[in-house]
């Protein structure tokens, strides 16, 4: 279960009392963080003790838990009505999720919030499963071939716990694992055309599976790519090289296919009823690629089964009152909209029918209802700060958040970062620019195997000084530099801290993620207003303009000379 802090364990006060820094200075950010980043990495045990010690007589504990902090200052700077505010909705909004829990499936399909028991589906998780190992003795390759939703969280999974250099190893050194390839998102035929190139070059395209991954199975970049490589296949059986994740109606294009000539398996992978791509990570979508994936001292079954308790942890989490310090969903959705309105400056930045519960027909500021934001408004941009060396977590909450977030002229903008190499980038902009940005920090207590600065080395003393630390010790001092900057500088920041990066933790982080967009979209009344529709939250029908023009621009001879 998940636990939100009391701020003092993030506290400027307390750094400034035991570090004594002064940024007053006039030197740059970075020339700054340098020359404390020995101040940092040397005294910060000091600190997290202290913090700890506090947090003791608190009666709390960060034994193996996920935890919420908000910079005392940020937190400080919210308006006591905005707050008060958007609790009375907070607590409303509670109420109507709690009426889902015991709601029939069926209810939650027709809302688009079948995701949210996607981890209880024992069905769908069994054949994932079942599949899964037969494939792996089958194939020596696998591709996913998709696009946003249906191949985001796979990249995560990828990018978090598989082998960095996966490909190169040897099938023993990846524990039977296949090699990995996307593709699938573009109509760029660069990477595509090289990808099937090296396969046929080292003779494994026969000993590929293609998991093609689209709920309407007319996804047109989705599908581009699998009519290319049906063509590499050259076969009558090249369906046996594919296996194809999509609706299970005949409404999808890849199961009308599929009762003509099945597919690898014989079977199709769903993607469930009311699961919108975003959302879809722990259906098959994600789940088959995970299992597939599964490395040394791993099997299929234990990947699954770490990703499902990490899933429930957060599904619990959301379940306990709004207000509980382990409903971190609820937390974070309050701090992200409370920033919002103090960068945007408005009097009620929270829609009135969230408020009330009611709907309201009256429209104001030109036409717009209430909690949307006129053109003139100062927009929040929420800088994601993975402090790790991987960017796909970024990139998957950037679709999460905007294509979920971003209706009615309103919603906050996401700025994908990586720590330490954004702050050799985008952090000069942070503290320099535009105050319109709020950070929210990903930070890992442990990051996997480490390694340790060598001692002895005979190099100049501003390198000896770091020798011993291990680099996990010197990711966490760069981290913490970084948010005491931000503190000291006044820019809202707050911490969102996992004890370990592997699945359980990285699954229970997607999931919380999850459900703080479900919250935040009802604190801007995204399920109101829709004439009777599904929340806005869950649609996105923003595309369907760029899918229009699309086919009237592929289809009009000589366009390409335009």
């Amino acid at each position: 279960m998940a636990r939100f802090n009391v701020p003092h364990l993030w506290n400027p006060c307390l750094f400034h009392k035991v570090l004594n820094i002064n940024s007053s200075g006039n030197l740059k950010t970075i020339e700054y963080l340098k020359l404390r980043l020995d101040t940092l990495t040397k005294k910060i045990s000091f600190v997290f003790q202290t913090s700890m010690e506090e947090l003791s007589k608190e009666g709390m504990s960060l034994d193996s838990k996920l935890h919420f902090l908000v910079d005392d200052g940020a937190a400080g700077s919210f308006p006591q009505a905005a707050q008060q505010k958007v609790d009375t909705a907070l607590q409303r909004i509670h109420l109507l999720f709690q009426d889902e829990t015991e709601a029939p499936l069926a209810e939650l399909e027709r809302g688009l919030r079948a995701w949210t028991r996607s981890h209880l589906q024992t069905e769908d998780i069994a054949q994932v499963a079942a599949l899964a190992t037969r494939a792996r003795e089958a194939f020596s390759v696998l591709v996913i071939i998709g696009v946003g939703g249906s191949d985001l969280s796979a990249r995560v999974f990828h990018d978090s716990f598989n082998h960095p250099y996966h490909n190169l190893l040897s099938v023993e050194e990846r524990g039977g694992a296949p090699e990995v390839y996307f593709t699938g998102d573009t109509f760029d035929p660069r990477k595509l055309a090289g990808l099937l190139e090296m396969l046929k070059a080292r003779n494994l395209l026969d000993k590929t599976l293609f998991n093609v991954i689209s709920k309407s199975g007319t996804t047109t970049e989705t599908m581009a790519t699998l009519m290319v490589i049906r063509d590499a296949l050259d076969d009558v059986n090249w369906q046996q090289q594919v296996l194809a994740t999509t609706g299970l109606t005949a409404d999808s294009v890849l199961f009308r296919m599929h009762e003509q000539s099945p597919f690898y398996g014989d079977t199709l992978l769903p993607v469930p009823d009311g699961v919108g791509g975003r959302f879809s990570a722990f259906s098959p979508v994600g789940l088959f690629f995970l299992a597939m994936t599964a490395g040394k001292n791993e099997t299929p079954d234990t990947r699954i089964r770490a990703a499902v308790e990490g899933v429930n942890q957060a599904h619990e989490g959301f379940n306990l009152a709004y207000n509980h310090r382990d409903n971190i969903a609820y937390q974070l959705a309050r701090w992200i909209h409370l920033s919002e309105e103090v960068v945007s400056g408005q009097q009620s930045a929270v829609s009135e029918e969230a408020v009330s519960g009611q709907r309201s027909t009256e429209p104001r500021r030109g036409g717009m209802f209430i909690g949307e934001r006129c053109p003139e408004d100062h927009s929040l941009n929420i800088v994601f700060y993975n402090y790790a060396d991987g960017s796909c977590l970024g990139e998957w909450f950037v679709q999460l958040y905007t294509e979920s977030i971003q209706e009615r002229g309103g919603g906050a903008n996401v700025i994908n970062a990586k720590g330490p190499t954004s702050n050799h980038s985008i952090l000069n902009g942070i503290i320099a620019g535009p105050r319109d940005k709020a950070v929210l920090f990903i930070h890992w207590e442990e990051l996997g195997s480490d390694l340790v600065l060598p001692k002895e080395t005979g190099m100049d003393s501003k390198l000896t000084e770091f020798e011993g630390l291990s680099m996990t010790h010197m990711q966490a001092a760069s981290y913490r530099g970084t948010a005491l900057d931000f503190s000291e500088k006044g820019i809202p920041n707050a911490t969102l801290t996992l004890p370990k990066r592997d699945i359980q933790s990285v699954c229970q982080l997607m999931r919380l993620l999850m459900d703080t967009i479900a919250v935040k979209g009802r604190l801007q009344g995204l399920h109101l207003d829709n004439n009777g529709g599904s929340e806005l939250t869950y649609l996105q029908e923003g595309v369907e303009g760029y899918k229009r023009n699309f086919r009237s621009f592929a289809l009009t001879p000589g366009v390409d000379s335009e």
